[in-house]
């Protein structure tokens, strides 16, 4: 994640516990308490349909779910969802991936399509120190899972060993090249993510909002201030959507 600005209060929610942030390359919610480790997050969403015709050229998405990346330690990432791109010649491309800090995203073998219903979960094992990255095409029948040992990596000065420090649900413009340059945002219209469960370190369980866990509602801009490319509603009961709005 790449923030464009500070938490700030949203106007829309009575709820004290949720806040608001811009992001860069992010839409969607994140969930955080300090002290707090994570060990499970799950949501069930669909394929988009991509409107290439308005994503002319090269333009990228992806959604997930997955820890880490949003406060603490950002580069650890332990992510897994779908990509749903737009090639240069207009053709819009799937595919199904997974990621755990420091390796980069990996290809997985679990084939989708445009309108599939997926769900994604990512767990982290105490005992083993194993994270489970799973993908279900409920729609096709099919599914991959991934097991990937807790990495114990430097950063700088920092020892990172599966810090945990956050769970998301995000739709996102990837960042991509040796530079990591953020990617345009491909038309995915809208993406709905229903049937989220969370769990922390301590078994509670819950949905984005909880009195177990603070929740911070992100806003992808284009630059800092704006203009906004991807906005997600406020949540109702496990759903929420996030709306393309341009590619930036």
């Amino acid at each position: 994640m790449i923030p464009a600005g500070p938490p700030r209060a949203p106007a829309w929610s009575g709820v004290s516990n949720i806040t608001s942030a811009d992001s860069l390359n992010w839409a969607g919610y994140a969930v955080t308490r300090s002290r707090l480790r994570f060990t499970a997050v799950r949501a069930t969403f669909f394929v988009p349909y991509l409107n290439c015709a308005k994503s002319p050229g090269t333009a990228l998405s992806s959604s997930w779910v997955g820890f880490d990346g949003f406060t603490g330690h950002a580069d650890s990432v332990e992510q897994g969802g779908i990509a749903a791109n737009c090639g240069a010649t207009g053709k819009a491309s799937y595919f199904a991936w997974w990621e755990t800090f420091p390796r980069a995203e990996v290809r997985a073998s679990l084939r989708i399509a445009a309108g599939d219903s997926i769900t994604a979960s990512v767990t982290f094992n105490a005992k083993t120190r194993n994270y489970k990255i799973s993908l279900t095409d409920n729609t096709r029948g099919a599914h991959f899972t991934v097991l990937r040992k807790c990495p114990h990596v430097r950063v700088g000065t920092s020892l990172l060993r599966c810090p945990r420090d956050s769970a998301e649900i995000i739709s996102e413009a990837p960042a991509t090249g040796s530079k990591l340059a953020i990617a345009r945002l491909a038309d995915y219209g809208a993406i709905s993510f229903g049937g989220i469960s969370i769990t922390d370190s301590r078994g509670a369980h819950g949905g984005i909002v909880s009195s177990r866990w603070n929740a911070t509602r992100i806003t992808q801009l284009g630059s800092s201030g704006g203009p906004t490319l991807a906005r997600p509603t406020p949540t109702a009961a496990s759903t929420f959507d996030t709306y393309w709005l341009r590619e930036g």
